[in-house]
């Protein structure tokens, strides 16, 4: 929309609420409605301040809140103590927005380290202290007699008196006045910042949005609002009581807030009004208020869940789209030709020094040097584990603990002096590897939200940007209505706001079909020609070779080779780090000649939303053989390993079990209950079997003497306290509870030294020996030659070969299958 036409848009709506008191107001005043009347539409107006604030501060910056009767408890009292100490009305009015604003702030700043429920419980902490501090506090509230509300001088002449007429048109002009800036603050930086925030924590910082500082912000403007309308509600009435500010209020506040809607001004409105008004149809309906409140709120909750309003809205919408249905076309970005530089803005480099990162006794990164220089665009490679991650989230200050050592400059900053929200404005931008965008903003506020203010100028530049990737005209969509491609140039369009100079990029390829990787790889020469830096980490190691001026290879948190492209997966040690070695014994051929096939897949596809995991898989899976599916991280293993045990069905195709088989799972990272012991462990699995009793028993002890002793004659031991290749034998035991036919292990090697891996593997292929099926998936593709029957190739969801280790051609053929198209045949060493 044209930024122009957006903002007289804007300035109408917002006009529309003060308009709508206005004409309130004159309908007072001419006597259209009588006294009684023009009082409870004062009380109504005063909710909507109240409400709106309670909900806008749950909806945009997810912080519930059971206090705010204390903070309407402060308005209230400090325009009675003003009133009653010769205060001019718009002071006394300032104060108690400052007072309730303040405590707000501290609320929000000291509950921003907690989860919701223990910030709700910390602003019910706070309220009982206020109602304490009322009603023992006499000197200044009255204690349990109240206080009266006597005139207030302007400082534009007159007076306000409570309870008189002049309160009631005073209350709801104001109370126009705060709906209408609610609309306006809707779509300013405010609001998207406190979203942001509040949805993703993480990548909030990496656009320079810090969630502490928006929680005090949020329920410090919230607090401010409460303590006016706590200042109207005292003018309205003419005296403050303590029960008026009782726990009650803090429930029905909460309550209106979701029956009208949360994070919708709309909905304030309409919760304000209902709190006014349900007493009367209380009385109206014969029944007690609280039941007719809480009736209501069931029947929202389960009919409508997002509140009356975004629900009545949502259906005006759907009866739009089904008369005028929208293009659900995405075009396609322009032709990739080069921006040119800003002047003196893409001259940076890079610098890492020494970098080392260790969490606890886990040494990540060790010793990493790097440079990157102006318009560089550098791949970051290697296997899991290697400390790419921790590279990137130690260059944008999004590591969580850890401790760092070593410098890295940047823009002639010392980046470990610098907070990661303040990175930002260094210039480094970050995407993400699942494009993690804000969902409940739009496309283009995802953009507006990396400034702090939102001006015409910028949302032309954020259009201008949009139409750059290929998103001209879907600004006003929200993220969940565009494919998985679109989004990820969403991730890329954000990151690169506001003239990022370096932009750091979490496997941008993964997840992509072809055409949208040909897409990216245009946009990254584009912003490359541009003289921005680059850092890419990636496994789709073609593509991001076809981008790349120089890689850098990663194995356990050091560097191991750096080059072109060509030149790095030349190097013996980079091939080892991804391929593997081992000294294992190579296993015999299939265990009998014909074995019959245990499951078979046919034309399996899986898609995860717009993502393709699995593309047109077949396979058979023989009995009583060690299958190993290997491919990089990210080729559709752990995907195809759920499909095999059952666990997931797949979008299309077929898995087919010539009869029933029994199949047990380990997963990726083991997943054992670490808090519980051994045989705590062993037990939970049996209980899931459905195996009790003295079968149980006699599982438990069968999987005891499958483990190695020294696991076996402790069984009483926490599993947390287990070295790592125990664990992950405890977790291969676990699933043999359910004596299974067939047993799914995924990345068993994961994280283990040498020696562990070899004896774990040398357990799982003694399973094949007893008869079990057996189906590893694996990275390494050195470590599936040694311990397999047959070796499955995955890439991009695609096998690329399959075979046997006996046949002398195919470690070649698995290699290239490995790689890609990228690769050269380096034959591989077992």
């Amino acid at each position: 929309m044209n930024a122009v036409l957006w903002s007289w848009r804007l300035a109408v709506r917002a006009l529309l609420a003060p308009l709508a008191a206005v004409l309130l107001v004159v309908a007072i005043e001419g006597g259209a409605l009588p006294a009684y009347q023009a009082y409870s539409v004062a009380l109504a107006a005063t909710y909507t301040v109240l409400v709106l604030s309670v909900g806008l501060l749950a909806g945009w910056a997810g912080i519930w809140s059971v206090g705010h009767p204390a903070l309407f408890a402060i308005g209230a009292y400090t325009v009675a103590f003003g009133s009653s100490h010769g205060w001019a009305l718009e002071p006394t009015v300032l104060v108690a927005m400052v007072l309730a604003g303040g405590c707000g702030a501290f609320l929000g700043f000291a509950g921003a380290r907690f989860s919701v429920l223990y910030i709700a419980l910390l602003t019910l902490a706070f309220s009982l202290v206020a109602l304490e501090v009322i009603n023992r506090w006499v000197d200044v509230t009255g204690g349990d007699q109240g206080a009266a509300v006597g005139e207030l001088p302007s400082l534009f002449g007159g007076t306000l008196a409570g309870g008189g007429a002049d309160a009631v048109v005073a209350a709801i002009l104001t109370a126009g006045v705060v709906v209408g800036i609610a609309v306006l603050a809707r779509s300013t930086s405010l609001r998207m910042r406190m979203v942001a925030a509040k949805s993703h924590p993480v990548v909030a910082r990496s656009v320079g949005v810090a969630p502490e500082a928006q929680s005090a912000l949020a329920f410090g403007v919230s607090g401010a609002a409460t303590g006016l309308a706590g200042v109207l509600l005292g003018l309205i009435t003419g005296f403050v009581s303590p029960e008026t500010f009782s726990l009650t209020l803090g429930i029905n506040s909460v309550a209106a807030a979701v029956l009208g809607g949360v994070g919708a001004v709309a909905g304030g409105v309409f919760g304000g009004v209902f709190l006014a008004f349900a007493p009367t149809l209380a009385g109206l309906l014969g029944i007690d208020q609280l039941i007719l409140q809480g009736a209501l709120l069931i029947l929202t909750l389960l009919l409508l869940p997002t509140g009356v309003v975004p629900s009545l809205g949502a259906l005006l919408r759907t009866l739009v789209r089904r008369i005028r249905p929208p293009s659900e076309a995405v075009p396609e970005p322009p032709p990739a030709t080069a921006d040119p530089p800003a002047v003196g803005s893409h001259t940076a480099e890079l610098e890492v020094r020494d970098l080392g990162v260790a969490f606890g006794g886990l040494q990540a990164l060790d010793g990493v040097s790097l440079t990157v220089r102006p318009g560089e665009v550098v791949a970051i490679i290697g296997p899991n584990g290697a400390g790419k991650t921790t590279l990137v989230n130690a260059l944008c200050g999004l590591l969580s603990g850890g401790r760092t050592t070593g410098s890295a400059t940047f823009a002639g900053a010392d980046l470990f002096r610098v907070r990661a929200t303040r990175r930002r404005r260094l210039g480094i931008g970050r995407t993400f590897q699942h494009a993690e965008v804000f969902g409940e903003l739009t496309v283009a506020e995802n953009l507006l939200c990396t400034s702090r203010w939102v001006t015409a100028d910028r949302r032309r530049a954020v259009e201008a940007l949009l139409a750059q990737v290929g998103l001209a005209g879907l600004g006003d969509r929200h993220p969940d209505q565009l494919p998985f491609g679109p989004q990820k140039r969403l991730d890329l369009a954000r990151a690169r706001a506001e003239n990022a100079r370096l932009l750091i990029m979490d496997e941008p390829f993964g997840g992509l079909d072809s055409a949208e990787r040909g897409l990216l790889a245009a946009q990254i020469g584009r912003v490359r020609a541009a003289g921005t830096s680059v850092v890419i980490i990636d496994h789709v190691l073609e593509d991001l070779f076809a981008v790349a001026d120089r890689v850098v290879a990663f194995d356990f948190g050091r560097p191991i080779g750096e080059g072109t492209p060509d030149q790095v997966m030349a190097d013996e040690q980079v091939r080892r780090s991804y391929l593997g070695v081992t000294t294992a014994e190579r296993l015999r051929p299939l265990v009998r000649a014909g074995a019959e096939p245990v499951l078979s897949l046919t034309g399996v596809t899986h898609r995860y939303g717009g993502v393709t995991a699995l593309d047109g898989i077949d396979l058979v899976v023989r009995g009583g053989a060690v299958l190993a599916v290997v491919g990089a991280n990210g080729a559709g293993k752990s995907t195809l390993g759920q499909i095999l045990h059952g666990s997931l069905t797949p979008t299309a195709g077929e898995r087919t079990v010539p009869e029933p088989v029994r199949s047990s799972l380990v997963p990726e990272g083991r997943a054992l209950f670490r808090s519980l012991s051994v045989r705590e462990n062993l037990e939970v699995a049996g209980y899931a079997a459905g195996v009790k009793g003295r079968e149980l028993r006699s599982r438990i002890d069968d999987a005891a003497e499958w483990l190695p002793e020294r696991v076996r004659t402790r069984l009483g031991l926490p599993a947390a306290a287990l070295s790592g290749g125990e664990q992950q034998l405890l977790a291969v035991a676990r699933a043999l509870i359910a004596d299974p036919r067939l047993v799914v292990v995924d990345e068993p090697a994961l994280g283990l030294a040498p020696a562990l891996v070899d004896e774990v593997y040398g357990r799982i292929a003694g399973l094949a020996e007893d008869g079990v099926t057996v189906v590893v998936l694996e990275q390494l593709l050195t470590r599936a030659l040694t311990v397999a029957h047959e070796v499955v190739v995955l890439h991009e969801g695609v096998i690329g070969a399959t075979g046997s280790p006996e046949d002398p051609s195919f470690a070649v053929r698995a290699e290239r299958a490995y790689f890609g198209a990228s690769s050269t045949e380096h034959p591989v060493r077992p």
